[in-house]
């Protein structure tokens, strides 16, 4: 049985900077996931730094914490972030009253911005639609999710955190009627861990109501799924954002060599079972090719969907719901924190903290604000040109991954999970998918003394499933060409069997 100050559920980014805090300040803590880090909403966002821009009309207090964070997180996390700039373009038809509030609300809130002819706009992004009314500059930014959580995960462990991935918490330990502790039962050994704390902290997003009710407890939630697509290059260098009411396909966000464009507001019930709706993959790719029209004909390769843990509202429009966040004393030593955006993950961080320490009785302040990130040159993968200099025994010809990278990568995590690699490499990700990269991986981990023959082939044909869910909504033109090749290459050239 472990011993530990604070145990915290959930390995998102809320949760991988609580870990962070308490480790900044002292506190011994454990964190529990159940997949890897950013397996939730996290890790299926769009990966965009909010200017604040995209709530200021609607939801200021949201746009105005965005604003301040976006600023704290390109000081603190520079190696994670890509300071892309964004545009807000208006098109044809666009109310302009909208671009009159739109501005005069930055302008309260703090949010600089920049009025951009039609050239001008052009100049910055060529592909642009030449029809566009106007642009207005705010400072947008893309990040990456997985990259950002591995980080604020170096200095927990750095200070003795215990890490706990592919953990699932099965109960939560209640004496006395007091939350004391959790068990974990191991996703591939099926062994359980009991772990003891004075404090739970329950982070884990879309399935928060669902571990509340582990200790007795209920979490007020309303679950929206949004879904978004990957294009096969990257179409502009500025994030996109259409300049109107929120609504559905209305921001593109470049990501390393692809561009991402979403999304959708679906109510869902069940965040572990959320399938891309081909309709969705039509509203996005049509509203995003209003803004770039070459979008219409770029070759889509995935499609993926997450579901945001947004506060319980009365309004049936999801959209409409604040973009805030709320910590919740169940008063039995469980704590939920709901709500939020990647972009205040540390904020959300921090508050949770303060309310650790005044429980302890202490008066440790944040230093999360200051401090830069750890390991971020270990961990920095950018540019590609980076990974240009090392052409040598690529495994992942898209995403330029090497055969040291994996190592380097099975060494540090002692995975046996492919998706563990692809999170802290980028292999898989790319044009290609994986569909000519993951078995490699999958044959130096076994190599690597990992899984068996037997566990690989399984762990393939799971993958090559996973990955077609993601790619059917998009299969058309190329991509399907490309599908049909894979799918030759595996039935044909591999020999594997086709799944009934």
């Amino acid at each position: 049985m472990l011993k530990t100050d604070v145990i915290i559920i959930g390995g998102g980014s809320t949760g991988c900077g609580i870990a962070r805090d308490l480790a900044l300040r002292g506190i011994s803590h454990c964190l529990i996931e159940k997949g890897d880090f950013a397996a939730g909403a996290t890790g299926a966002c769009h990966g965009l730094l909010h200017s604040g821009g995209r709530y200021v009309v609607n939801d200021p207090e949201a746009a105005a914490e965005c604003i301040a964070e976006n600023m704290i997180l390109r000081k603190i996390g520079r190696k994670c972030v890509e300071e892309t700039g964004g545009l807000f373009v208006r098109l044809p038809g666009d109310s302009k009253n909208f671009r009159d509030r739109f501005l005069k609300s930055c302008e309260t809130i703090g949010i600089d911005t920049e009025v951009l002819s039609p050239s001008k706009a052009l100049d910055l992004v060529p592909t642009l639609n030449p029809s566009i009314e106007e642009a207005i500059r705010v400072p947008d930014c893309s990040i990456d999710p997985f990259r950002l959580c591995l980080l604020n995960i170096v200095t927990a462990e750095k200070k003795g955190a215990r890490i706990f991935t592919h953990h699932e918490v099965t109960e939560i330990i209640k004496e006395h009627g007091r939350c004391v502790g959790v068990k974990a039962r191991e996703e591939h050994t099926g062994d359980m861990k009991e772990i003891r704390g004075k404090l739970i902290i329950n982070a884990t997003g879309a399935w928060g109501d669902r571990t509340a009710i582990l200790a007795d407890c209920t979490v007020p939630m309303t679950l929206s799924k949004g879904s978004l697509i990957i294009t096969n290059h990257r179409l502009t260098n500025m994030v996109i954002n259409r300049l109107r009411p929120p609504s559905d396909g209305d921001i593109i966000v470049p990501n390393e060599a692809v561009c991402l464009a979403g999304t959708t507001s679906v109510p869902v019930l069940d965040p572990g079972a959320v399938e891309v709706d081909p309709r969705e993959v039509d509203i996005v790719a049509t509203e995003a090719e209003m803004m770039i029209p070459g979008f219409g004909t770029t070759r889509l390769i995935r499609t993926y969907a997450g579901v945001r843990p947004l506060l319980k509202s009365e309004t049936n429009d999801d959209r409409k719901i604040s973009r805030g966040f709320r910590i919740i004393d169940h008063e039995n030593g469980l704590y939920s924190i709901i709500g939020g955006k990647l972009t205040t993950y540390r904020l959300m961080a921090e508050k949770m903290c303060d309310t650790v320490i005044s429980v302890f009785g202490l008066k440790t302040r944040c230093k999360t604000a200051d401090t830069p990130l750890e390991g971020q040159e270990r961990l920095s993968g950018y540019p590609l040109s980076k990974r240009l200099k090392k052409l040598k025994d690529i495994v992942c010809e898209c995403e330029l991954v090497t055969r040291a990278d994996v190592e380097a990568a099975l060494s540090s995590v002692g995975s046996r999970h492919i998706g563990d690699i692809q999170h802290r490499t980028r292999l898989g990700m790319g044009p290609c998918q994986g569909g000519f990269c993951t078995y490699r991986a999958l044959g130096i981990m076994q190599e690597a003394g990992r899984m068996t023959p037997d566990d690989s082939m399984r762990t393939l044909k799971e993958f090559l499933q996973r990955r077609f869910k993601g790619i059917k909504p998009a299969l058309w033109g190329d991509q399907l060409r490309e599908e049909q090749l894979v799918e030759s290459i595996y039935l044909g050239i591999l020999a594997m069997e086709r799944e009934e």
